[in-house]
């Protein structure tokens, strides 16, 4: 079932990533972690999480990530532009996917490679306003500081909430405000404690969740639970 939407805003927070402001014409019921279908004109229906947590007022954002002039995005962005600008609805398939924010007192470790950065920061918000002493681990990887588009609100959010740590990861190295460098899940298997129960949501390259599934699984079997849209079928 589809949608109509109102485009409330087109950002840019970076020169690659747009946000996508949107207000559904009807109810709109999502749970933290879940994705859409976006109509783009002739580009078609296109996925993407919503960055946002669930609101009330049938408000929500999406965050299209690889834009340029060059990118297969370019033709939607600018379908997104002429709506926005004539004042014209956007279709929106109704939420899917499995990997949404599960009730836990315990650990929560999100591990988002690039944009799939988008669909942690909807378990964040959520995980925070459900409960701000959560204990909540982020690891943000990307290829250069500049990829790291909400790096600054990110520093700030963790200053704010004693059980959030955010842990941001390059692959280049440059002004030095990261705290790591390397490889995202080399820094993951190293940095964190595995070895106490922990829900873990994961979101990237395809590759890199299978990797990081067949890994965690074998060598901590029982004692995780995970969370993707991008997991082996059962």
């Amino acid at each position: 079932m589809a949608v109509n939407c109102k485009i409330l805003e087109l950002r840019y927070l970076n020169p690659k990533t747009l946000s996508v402001s949107l207000e559904s014409e009807s109810d709109f019921d999502f749970l933290a972690g879940q994705y859409v279908l976006l109509e783009l004109g002739k580009s078609g229906k296109l996925p993407f999480s919503i960055a946002s947590s669930p609101k009330s007022n049938r408000e929500f954002e999406l965050h299209l990530g690889g834009v340029s002039k060059e990118s297969s995005l370019a033709n939607g962005v600018m379908y997104l532009q002429q709506c926005f600008q004539n004042g014209e609805t956007v279709v929106v398939e109704r939420a899917k996917g499995n990997a949404w924010l599960r009730p836990t007192d315990g650990k929560i470790v999100l591990v988002a490679g690039g944009s799939g950065y988008t669909y942690t920061r909807s378990l964040l918000h959520e995980a925070i306003k459900q409960n701000q002493e959560s204990e909540i681990t982020l690891y943000w990887g990307a290829y250069s500081e500049n990829d790291l588009y909400e790096h600054d609100y990110l520093v700030e959010l963790e200053a704010a909430y004693s059980g959030f740590t955010y842990i941001p990861i390059t692959e280049s190295i440059s002004n030095n405000i990261v705290a790591h460098h390397g490889r995202l899940l080399d820094i993951v298997y190293e940095d964190f404690d595995f070895n106490t129960p922990a829900d873990l949501y994961i979101c990237g390259r395809y590759e890199m969740v299978q990797a990081a599934y067949s890994h965690l699984n074998n060598v901590y079997e029982g004692q995780l639970n995970i969370y993707s849209d991008a997991l082996p079928a059962a």
